[in-house]
């Protein structure tokens, strides 16, 4: 079969016509971009066919659409095109999946934590064996278990039974046997043991995070981060699930992709800690509903349709093994609750991390991102909604969009007289484009200057060469291209400034809808999870009307709220149960299901700190 080459990587593929070269990509691992998941809508796929072997396909109409003069150059769609014959294919600086920047850290906003493992360590000296009785290993084991801990009935996973003869010969005098709950022994080692590890696992749509943690002192050992890499079929939960319902065998390609993740993360991790994978023996995972689903490998077909019903819903126990994670050989991996079909155990999380559920004061906690997930409440009543904000707060759907990593503008200030833009990129590495922050940063200094209007539109009476007339009309440049990382002026939209509108216009019904059944209850505390959340400045979220309240509250960004509440489960194990009571009084309500939802939607659309000059006349 023809081998298709793809640079720089320099990884080679075979094919035989069938595919895309954006599938081909995907089996590969390679780092390209399709925010859409190849269903030919956001134009971020784009490639270079330096060298073919054979006749190559003319553009078609949509690629000349989305690529304008770019085609001349020799980009093309990898969605749109299929290779029949030997070649070799370069994806663009600004094509690639690059590494992010992940927000790992926990803030002091977070609640302090008891160490209180569901794991245990003991130590036996068990007899050896003699002919009169002959008593078997297991069994003297367990006795002198009962004798000396009273523990009864104790069980003994298979793989542990494998180890039990070597470990009772040793030349150690004891051996150190690892009890999970009340009775079940999941490992036990000659001596007195290497220690005891656990990890938690953020499980992000986006992005991916590891804690290592003592289970003895609870002290952090290492933390590991990565890019989930299901963003190579998609950017958000509804693509991967179509992925999943469309592709045969989608399911579990996308459910080995993560658990390689996962894997990686743990070697990783245990690597810097300089401790054997075998000695971590017990795991928590925290996601949203379909990360959850595809995780573990459950159908999330459902989760798409009204009234998007979760396969379960409350906290399960799986052997570790089960899901392929490579930790010790008998542990176990807990997932968290989950409340409905978009509010997962990520939500309830970031609940138990902030002590929401325990709060006298209103707060409301707001986890920006594709599905936006919104509590509001005080100790003794909690609401929690999902509204589908879009991809814009990661950079989906911008023309110049791109996720947090090196070279994304994440604030920028534009001088309201001669509308020069100063800006801040990640790494001050050279601009290659706008991440979240970045966006609404850009959007907020817009309206303050006077650019943009109440309905978003663009003043046309601003006199800069900066506005100018665009492909989909008038446009803003940011960064001149002679300045820029990618040799392109780098501009916001009209169009861009739409899907920002439509985006903020969700936060903000949802929030103010939840708030509304508290009867004039005022929220006095935002709290922001969640990269998204972190790296917005207040005063720009207040600009755009991100969301009610923030110009009295106090606005508090909590850090990776959900990673904090898994690390909290892990080693407390009394926070398990803890979590199964906040998912009970947590009331959730669908959005879809109620007109007051629309009315508050449309009414959001405005900016409402923006000068409309026609006001002024």
């Amino acid at each position: 079969m023809p081998e298709i080459i793809f640079l720089p990587f320099e990884k080679t593929v075979r094919t035989d016509g069938s595919k895309t070269i954006l599938q081909l990509a995907q089996d590969a691992r390679i780092p390209l971009q399709s925010t859409c998941g190849g269903k030919k809508k956001c134009g971020k796929c784009c490639v270079i066919i330096q060298e073919t072997h054979g006749p190559l396909s003319p553009p078609s109409e949509r690629e000349k659409e989305i690529l304008g003069g770019k085609v001349e150059r020799g980009y093309r769609l990898a969605c749109e095109i299929r290779l029949r014959h030997a070649a070799t294919v370069l994806i663009p600086e600004e094509s690639r999946i690059n590494d992010l920047v992940i927000l790992t850290r926990h803030t002091k906003h977070t609640v302090a934590y008891r160490i209180r493992p569901h794991i245990k360590q003991l130590f036996l000296e068990v007899p050896p064996p003699v002919l009169d009785p002959v008593i078997a290993d297991r069994e003297r084991l367990i006795l002198v278990l009962e004798k000396r801990y009273g523990i009864r009935r104790s069980v003994m996973d298979p793989f542990v039974l494998r180890k039990l003869p070597q470990a009772l010969r040793s030349s150690e005098n004891e051996v150190a046997v690892i009890l999970r709950g009340k009775n079940e022994i999941i490992d036990l080692c000659p001596g007195r043991g290497g220690g005891l590890f656990g990890v938690a696992f953020d499980v992000g749509t986006t992005t991916v995070v590891c804690f290592l943690m003592d289970l003895v002192s609870g002290e952090m050992r290492s933390v590991k981060a990565s890019m989930n890499p299901q963003v190579a079929f998609g950017d958000d939960v509804i693509i991967r699930i179509s992925f999943c319902h469309e592709n045969p065998n989608g399911l579990e390609k996308l459910r080995s992709s993560i658990v390689l993740c996962l894997n990686e993360l743990v070697a990783s991790a245990a690597a810097e800690a300089q401790i054997d994978r075998d000695r971590i023996v017990e795991a928590v995972m925290v996601g949203n509903t379909a990360m959850h689903h595809l995780l573990v490998g459950l159908d999330p077909h459902y989760l798409s349709m009204a009234p998007y019903a979760p396969v379960l819903q409350e906290g399960q126990d799986y052997k570790a093994r089960e899901l392929g994670l490579g930790i010790g050989a008998s542990a176990y991996a807990h997932l968290l609750p989950l409340k409905a079909g978009f509010v997962g155990s990520d939500t309830i999380a970031c609940i138990l991390a902030t002590g929401l559920h325990r709060s006298r004061i209103p707060t409301l906690l707001i986890d920006l991102g594709t599905n936006g997930e919104i509590v509001f409440g005080i100790k003794n009543k909690m609401l929690c909604c999902s509204t589908a904000a879009g991809p814009a707060f990661e950079g989906g759907h911008i023309r110049y969009g791109m996720r947090a990593s090196p070279g994304a503008i994440e604030r920028l200030k534009i001088d309201s007289r001669t509308y020069d833009v100063t800006l801040k990129t990640i790494q001050n590495e050279k601009p290659m484009g706008l991440c979240g922050s970045g966006i609404i940063s850009a959007a907020a200094e817009m309206i303050r200057a006077g650019i943009v209007l109440q309905k978003g539109d663009f003043d046309e009476e601003v006199k800069t060469h900066r506005l100018r007339e665009g492909e989909d009309g008038l446009e803003f440049v940011l960064v001149w291209a002679s300045e820029s990382g990618i040799d392109q002026d780098i501009v916001m939209t009209r169009k861009d400034v739409a899907e920002l509108q439509m985006a903020k216009s969700a936060i903000h019904a949802g929030s103010t809808l939840l708030m509304e059944e508290f009867e004039g209850e005022a929220v006095k505390r935002i709290l922001l999870a969640g990269a998204g959340g972190n790296f917005i400045d207040p005063k720009d979220a207040c600009t755009i009307d991100l969301f009610p309240g923030c110009l009295t509250a106090k606005v508090l960004g909590v850090g990776n709220a959900a990673g904090h509440g898994a690390c909290l489960a892990l080693v407390d194990q009394t926070r398990r149960k803890e979590a199964g009571r906040i998912t009970a009084k947590l009331e959730y309500r669908e959005l879809a299901a109620t007109s007051r939802f629309q009315e508050l939607f449309v009414s959001g659309m405005f900016f409402s700190s923006a000068r409309d000059f026609e006001d002024e006349f």
